[in-house]
């Protein structure tokens, strides 16, 4: 973009996982920051369009936003065929674009790219993909990050776990933590769930997948059973394979009637059962950041956390942390904080603070600057 003003410019983005869990989320917060004070003058957005028409009507911006249809699921032939013909009708072409996640055309539409790598779940965990998949996956990654001219990662973690396998983006890798929305911050115990949950009750919140450890959730719940009978474990998010081999472990442990078992839940109230919540619980094995944790920070709820890859890099000093194969300990520490209202009220307090140093603007100013800095690369 040398020698071409940004009121000039024009970004493209890779927008199909709008309406999407996690991705989903990231990609909403920083769009809707970006088309509200963009970086460039000229903004396109790939995915489905009458999504994208409504969401562009809701976030009007004083940029040129233009809404293209792309066809095909994230992660699939389809999707490539349909970014090849997109380049071939020369509808795809930008300063700068923006891919959201590594699941990006394998020859990319703009001479100069943006992708965010979230994590290498991928690649971590033994059963996130079948051994083939995941090795097309991993040429797939490889291919991209090779030619993306900046990466965004959500931590350091990821920037190091990203590095261990592609030490040739070192100069080339930015580190944007995620953020919080200003709503979580709100008074959240006026509110009540939406589904019935009786307190009091341990929080667990994300897709149910077996690297989030959720069997150590029910291992905690069991050894506190005897001393807080009254005591539920709600657990909020999709299911997903092995959530029924957790299920079937809390009914071997006699526990299986106090796990409460919900799907995605909307926003307001998520922030009710953060806000509500004795202790929130995130035992996982691996994340790249690890949302959840900041969001119930912010809505009040104290946080025992196990210490693996991102988790105590986004906690701070404001989570107690384990060992993820420490159920015992993570048992010990949730007791203390039912037993000791003065330490639960200063856990809160830290994370409270903790949360406060994360926000969405603040993810969305730093991802226009290295979009900005791609352009004039």
């Amino acid at each position: 973009m040398r020698g071409v003003t940004p009121e000039a410019a024009s970004l493209l983005v890779d927008a199909r996982a709008l309406g999407a869990s996690g991705i989903g989320r990231y990609l909403s917060e920083i769009l809707a920051r970006l088309l509200a004070n963009p970086p460039f003058g000229r903004i396109a957005l790939l995915g489905s369009a009458p999504q994208l028409e409504a969401f562009v009507e809701s976030h009007p911006s004083p940029a040129r936003v233009e809404v293209m249809l792309h066809a095909g699921r994230t992660y699939s032939m389809r999707s490539q065929m349909s970014w090849a013909r997109l380049r071939l009708a020369g509808k795809a072409s930008a300063d700068v674009a923006f891919f959201p996640h590594w699941d990006a055309p394998l020859i990319l539409p703009c001479q100069r790219s943006v992708v965010t790598v979230h994590d290498l779940i991928h690649f971590r965990v033994p059963d996130a993909f079948p051994p083939l998949r995941r090795m097309v996956a991993r040429a797939v990654l490889h291919r991209v990050v090779s030619g993306a001219t900046r990466i965004i990662v959500d931590s350091e973690w990821t920037r190091g776990d990203l590095l261990g396998d592609e030490p040739g983006t070192a100069d080339r890798v930015r580190v944007v933590p995620l953020g919080v929305g200003s709503e979580f911050h709100a008074p959240t115990l006026a509110v009540r769930p939406a589904h019935p949950v009786r307190e009091p009750f341990l929080l667990c919140v994300g897709t149910k997948k077996r690297h989030k450890n959720l069997a150590a959730a029910v291992e905690v719940l069991a050894r506190l059973r005897q001393r807080h009978p009254d005591l539920q474990l709600v657990v909020a998010g999709e299911a997903a394979a092995g959530w029924d081999d957790v299920l079937g472990r809390a009914a071997a442990l006699d526990v299986r009637a106090a796990v409460v078992d919900l799907p995605v839940v909307p926003d307001a109230e998520l922030r009710a059962l953060y806000g509500r919540c004795a202790v929130f619980l995130f035992p996982s094995r691996y994340e790249g950041f690890g949302l959840p944790v900041l969001e119930a920070m912010a809505c009040g709820a104290p946080v025992v956390a196990s210490y693996a890859s991102s988790i105590r890099e986004v906690a701070g000093e404001a989570a107690l942390l384990f060992d993820p194969d420490d159920a015992a300990g993570m048992a010990d520490a949730v007791h203390h904080l039912l037993t000791h209202p003065e330490v639960r009220a200063r856990m809160a307090r830290l994370g409270a603070a903790q949360a406060s140093r994360f926000s969405w603007e603040e993810t969305a100013r730093q991802t226009a600057q290295v979009l900005q800095e791609a352009a004039a690369a």
